[in-house]
């Protein structure tokens, strides 16, 4: 019996050794075989690889609205180096977790690019989220908490996918984060799916006026130096989903915008830009995958947008 339960904990200890060695979601801690990257598409797991990489000093932050924003457009017309670390499903509590894993591995920053859902826009966070499992763990600081998780069959599959690019049988999925929906979602098509989860209206102006997830974001960027722009976007929906004007859901969404808006007040080359709105852009279905996946053609205006504010800040000219 003792035999048994010595070679259980032997190997055991091998395996975790070996997961030490190879760090198998390429966290950082500590990984001492100098392997570059991962090859897996779950983006929860592989924001940590992107956000840690020295390669890049700039970031774009938010779930799938955020995704068709290319990190090297953005690089290419401000010098910067984008990496873009998107997660599909996020609830903003997981993209801040992030954002604060790329701020530590990262001493300078160039740029942030902040993409909000309505999710930022809820009044009191949500006792479970749901959705993708968020990995907090793998972004958690303590390397005590990142260890215990290392012996399991994922953490195994993903050291043979790294020991496999180390060897070079296996290509690292792009650094730069960038992958087109339209691949699975091609132009010329739009699903009646994905209606903006837009919060449940305050029950007070007081309630209004309350926003957790942003006074967290808000807490993260009081922290940068100066120096680093922040541009804040809000990403286009599908024009029939825009809230009317003076309905509840248009103040709801205006005392968002004020709060988002006061995150980057007075800050040097930042700015909030709010693309949810009704205009012949968001009307047409051709721009859109669904209600609130927008297509190529407005990621690019968005990018310009992004452009004109890192360089001009509140006074950019935004084309929309």
């Amino acid at each position: 019996m003792l035999a048994c339960l010595g070679t259980l904990i032997g190997a055991a200890l091998l395996v975790l050794a070996l997961m030490v060695v190879v760090d198998p979601y390429d966290s950082g801690k500590p990984g001492l075989l100098g392997i570059d990257g991962v090859d897996n598409r779950l983006t929860q797991i592989t924001a940590a690889s992107r956000a840690r990489n020295p390669d890049f000093n700039a970031a774009i932050l938010g779930n799938s609205t955020a995704q068709m924003i290319e990190p090297m457009e953005l690089s290419r017309a401000t010098g910067l180096r984008f990496v873009q670390l998107y997660m599909t499903g996020a609830f903003p509590r997981q993209e801040l977790a992030v954002l604060d894993f790329f701020l530590r591995n990262h001493r300078e920053v160039g740029a942030l690019v902040v993409v909000t859902d309505p999710g930022w826009c809820v009044h009191a966070r949500l006792k479970e989220e749901g959705g993708v499992p968020f990995p907090d763990w793998l972004y958690d600081r303590s390397v005590v908490t990142y260890a215990a998780r290392l012996i399991s069959w994922q953490a195994i599959e993903h050291a043979f996918q790294r020991i496999s690019i180390g060897l070079g049988r296996r290509p690292r999925m792009n650094p730069d984060g960038f992958v087109s929906y339209e691949d699975i979602w091609p132009p010329g098509q739009f699903k009646e799916v994905g209606w903006p989860r837009d919060p449940a209206p305050s029950l007070s102006a007081e309630m209004r006026a309350t926003f957790p997830e942003i006074a967290a974001l808000a807490d993260i960027v009081r922290t940068l130096p100066a120096g680093v722009p922040v541009v804040i976007i809000v990403p286009p929906t599908f024009a029939t989903t825009v809230p009317k004007p003076g309905t509840e859901a248009a103040l709801e969404r205006s005392a968002c915008d004020a709060a988002l808006k006061k995150v980057v007040a007075g800050r040097p080359r930042s700015n909030f830009i709010n693309y949810r709105v009704d205009n012949a852009l968001t009307r047409d279905r051709a721009n859109f995958a669904d209600f609130i996946h927008y297509r190529a053609i407005l990621a690019r205006k968005i990018e310009q947008g992004i452009v004109a504010s890192l360089r001009d800040g509140e006074n950019a000219k935004i084309d929309f």
